[in-house]
């Protein structure tokens, strides 16, 4: 990162083309300073601070270099289907990291979102459920595609940033590369309506709106800012309820103890759907979930029914079934199976769930770790 003061980025700022007035291009910078944010004036000055190709940055914004950017690969999900993931290529990746590291992660999120955040996680998410008598959980459907540019460029022009770097910054952020199955995503860009100042944008005109590639290192953060508006207003309607909310990603859960006088468990249930439709969301309403008194209570796959949550029986026994076949047949073997499209994205499903019990139950870990020495081996070796 450059270390110059205010001074000598205004004298930068002038040199970039954005104009002569040293007292606001002093205060822009100020303005960012105060909020701990990275000074940035333009698009080339980026490129300088970042030392990457001030070329592939405008070319990526012209949506030129969309499949060199992104590589696309599928995975299986345990419920059946597929989730499509976008690894990003080259030196896209680090301006993603660059962007994350030195802008996102200085963002405060709403106190009821629990995922991507160094200092939340799974465990804290459920914890705030525990003892409820009544569970309501809402799932968001495509949660990353359903966030455009637009909404993008909205969270980097409200941190201070300037209307064109902010399209900038939205652009680099996004993408059109999709499945087929996700398409309808990608909305008709209405010239640009969401950029402050049109008229003079630099950049070819595109028909589509670029969305959130799952996978990308500024996806998770940028996708807690967009959904913030969400979470304050989901947070507002159940503290008026007496019930409790957080939001894990996509996972949305409501509990208490009792439910409100003469308010029926359908008409919440309308009213989250109605909260999520005007926040620009789409509820995934197959995967929604009741459980009242008397019914197991899982949120994010830990049981909240007693004093502490703890991991399911049923998951326990999926990961020591699997452990054991692995250590029996090898990963390429179970992998198939288990109807995975290669051994290597089940060797990333395993590692994912040893890392889901580490987090939420260090003792629980270290049994299945001494026990399954041979099979952990196994799967860090197609994990690396």
């Amino acid at each position: 990162m450059e270390s110059w003061s205010v001074h000598h980025l205004s004298e930068k700022a002038k040199k970039e083309g954005m104009g002569d007035n040293a007292m606001s291009l002093c205060e822009y910078a100020s303005q960012l300073r105060e909020k701990n944010l990275p000074v940035i004036f333009t698009l080339r000055h980026l490129s300088i601070i970042t030392s990457i190709s001030y070329k592939l940055l405008h070319d990526t914004i012209n949506r030129k270099r969309e499949r060199a950017n992104y590589t696309l690969f599928r995975i299986h999900k345990r419920r059946g289907g597929y989730r499509f993931i976008h690894a990003v290529n080259g030196e896209l990746l680090y301006i993603h990291k660059f962007i994350n590291e030195e802008i996102l992660q200085k963002i405060p999120t709403h106190s009821c979102s629990y995922a991507f955040s160094r200092e939340a996680g799974i465990k804290k998410c459920a914890d705030m459920h525990l003892g409820c008598r009544w569970l309501l959980k809402f799932d968001l459907q495509d949660f990353f595609t359903s966030i455009n540019e637009s909404n993008i460029f909205k969270v980097f022009s409200d941190l201070g940033y300037s209307a064109l770097l902010s399209f900038e910054l939205a652009r680099l952020c996004t993408t059109l590369h999709l499945p087929r199955k996700q398409k309808s995503y990608l909305v008709k860009n209405t010239a640009l309506n969401f950029y402050a100042d049109k008229t003079s944008l630099p950049y070819s005109p595109q028909p589509l709106l670029g969305v959130l590639p799952q996978g990308a290192p500024t996806s998770p953060m940028l996708s807690n800012l967009v959904a913030c508006a969400l979470d304050k207003e989901l947070n507002a309607y159940a503290r008026c309820l007496g019930f409790v909310y957080t939001r894990y990603a996509d996972d949305l859960t409501l509990s208490a103890v009792e439910l409100p006088p003469r308010m029926s468990i359908s008409k919440i249930v309308f009213d989250v759907y109605q909260i999520i439709k005007t926040n620009h969301f789409i509820p995934n309403k197959s995967k929604t979930s009741i459980q009242g008194p008397g019914s197991r209570k899982l949120v994010l796959g830990l049981l909240v029914d007693g004093m502490e949550s703890k991991v399911s029986k049923n998951m326990r026994h999926r990961i020591d079934r699997n452990l054991h076949a692995i250590s029996k047949y090898g990963v390429v073997q179970v992998a198939e199976h288990e109807g995975f499209d290669s051994a290597y994205g089940f060797s990333n499903h395993m590692a994912g769930l040893l890392a889901y019990v580490k987090d939420v139950d260090a003792k629980l870990y270290s049994k299945l770790e001494a026990q399954n020495v041979d099979a952990i081996s196994k799967i860090r070796i197609f994990d690396q």
